[in-house]
């Protein structure tokens, strides 16, 4: 079970980290730890630690956790501060674990045998050298134990801050489960478990091993080195300049040099054997890779979901996307920077890339006060999200409605009931990557919905992109009640089909 990046993010000692890279230990392809319990005397040492296949106390406390060989670096490290962290790859709690390589400038010297149980190492608000192991929640959000260095000795063969490598080795290390307070003092929790990573040899770099252009030019916040083998941090850094690319290039986001083009206002075209699509919010490349573009005309529809591009012209410019995002039918629809690339007639462009994306015209039905009428007991009818407006949000989150925000495009039906009457309702057909919500207000004139928040009687979000959604009510009072099809994603719409019978 995965924590979120971002979360993992606000755990790197109060500093925020852009990126992680991966990098290969040079040790056995995996360790062995021993988490085990107080021995009964207040004694939280494992009784023989050592190396990965040390002896330990067997007590119904201790279980043996393994640990990913993969370094990930801290890419915002800099010279006061360098970090090195590895995912725990069995369970020490109900969520995800990884244990931290910490180390601070300013303090105890980095180099040779440290003791970590000593003077400034012994607690982690006064370490230099510091190791950490975080256990997170089910949830991904909060940090369910954290353990702190109780023993053993960390042999560095260099200084991490040199050149940016850990190299050493452990003896004897041991972690204590520890409370960390806002100042960072930590504090052994009474009657806590403790970990035992006996003898460890460390070998990583801050450089990546397929990195290919000087070893002094990666993450060194201020150049993107483009088509260097591995991806340069700094190319994360907006409007950074970049080097290694020539004339009107750009880095692209598989760190190769590209082509700058643009689909609209004006058209700019690319070399053969290219075609102009979009990239990010600010700006057109030229992508090479022909998987990325369909054969669709624009109104056509596009042959599978793998591509994102189509309507390819004779200027290599892609005037069409498939379209996955408003619709979700796949049909080629032309690609917009603003509304009047649209040609009018009521359409609007429907942001995918930022404020980029596909030409749609709105459903008629988009809100209570333009609601389609359902007949009880009726066929289904077919609707789409599709360009519209999320015009109802609040409220339809709450527990007794559909349990989760709702902040996407919307539209709405109207049915009226009689004082007691049962309906079912039920969203259907619904495509592939939609995920619907369905929920009834009411009774009354069309402007029930538009409270804020709104009061929902009941609704269901269940299910996820493609599923259905369908809930039963009871009228309480006759009258005109709206029922509201919705979505999770305010960047996901689609079709579905829906129908009110009686249970």
């Amino acid at each position: 079970m995965s924590m979120t990046i971002e979360f993992r993010r606000r755990l790197w000692h109060g500093r925020p980290m852009r990126r992680l890279r991966s990098f290969a230990l040079a040790a056995a392809a995996s360790a062995s730890l021993l988490a085990c319990g107080d021995d009964g005397g207040g004694n939280t040492t494992p009784d023989a630690p050592g190396g990965s296949d040390a002896s330990v106390d067997s007590g119904p406390s201790c279980t043996t956790v393994t640990l990913d060989p993969a370094f990930l670096f801290n890419t915002d490290s800099d010279d006061s501060f360098i970090n090195w962290s590895q995912d725990v790859t069995s369970s020490l709690g109900s969520g995800a674990a990884f244990l931290n390589w910490e180390f601070y400038a300013g303090g105890s010297a980095l180099s040779g045998a440290i003791n970590l149980a000593s003077g400034d190492q012994a607690n982690y608000k006064t370490c230099s050298a510091c190791v950490r192991l975080i256990v997170i929640n089910e949830a991904g959000d909060a940090i369910e134990k954290q353990f702190f260095q109780s023993g053993g000795t960390l042999n560095l063969t260099e200084d991490p801050f040199t050149n940016q490598v850990l190299a050493g080795s452990t003896t004897d290390l041991t972690l204590t489960e520890v409370t960390i307070a806002d100042d960072y003092t930590s504090t052994p929790v009474s009657g806590g478990t403790c970990i035992s990573l006996g003898s460890l040899t460390l070998a990583a770099d801050a450089v990546p091993a397929e990195w290919t252009c000087q070893k002094a030019q990666y993450n060194d916040g201020a150049t993107c080195n483009c088509a260097c083998g591995a991806h340069d941090p700094d190319c994360d850094i907006d409007n950074a300049p970049v080097a290694g690319c020539t004339g009107n290039q750009v880095c692209g986001s598989e760190d190769t040099c590209i082509d700058v083009c643009s689909v609209n206002n004006p058209a700019t075209g690319c070399p053969a054997n290219s075609f102009c699509g979009y990239e990010t919010a600010d700006r057109d490349v030229c992508y090479t890779d022909n998987m990325l573009k369909d054969a669709a005309a624009l109104g056509g529809t596009c042959a599978s979901a793998t591509p994102l591009f189509c309507a390819v012209n004779g200027s290599n410019i892609a005037t069409g996307l498939c379209d996955k995002f408003e619709k979700d039918d796949l049909k080629c629809n032309t690609a917009c920077d603003t509304a009047a690339d649209c040609g009018g007639g009521g359409a609007i462009c429907a942001p995918v890339i930022g404020t980029k994306g596909i030409c749609v015209t709105p459903p008629t039905n988009d809100t209570c006060e333009t609601a389609t009428a359902l007949t009880i007991g009726g066929a289904a009818i077919t609707g789409n999200t599709g360009g519209a407006t999320g015009n109802y949000n609040a409220g339809l989150e709450t527990a007794t409605c559909t349990g989760f925000s709702q902040a996407g495009g919307d539209v709405a039906y109207s049915v009226a009931l009689t004082a007691n009457q049962a309906i079912t309702v039920t969203v259907s057909a619904v495509s592939a990557r939609f995920d619907p919500s369905v929920a009834i207000v009411g009774p009354g004139a069309a402007s029930v919905c538009n409270a804020n928040p709104i009061a929902c009687l009941k609704g269901a979000d269940a299910g996820v992109g493609g599923a259905g959604e369908t809930f039963t009510y009871t009228a309480a009072t006759a009258g005109t009640y709206y029922i509201i099809v919705d979505a999770f994603d305010t960047t996901q719409g689609g079709g579905f089909s829906i129908a009110v019978t009686s249970p």
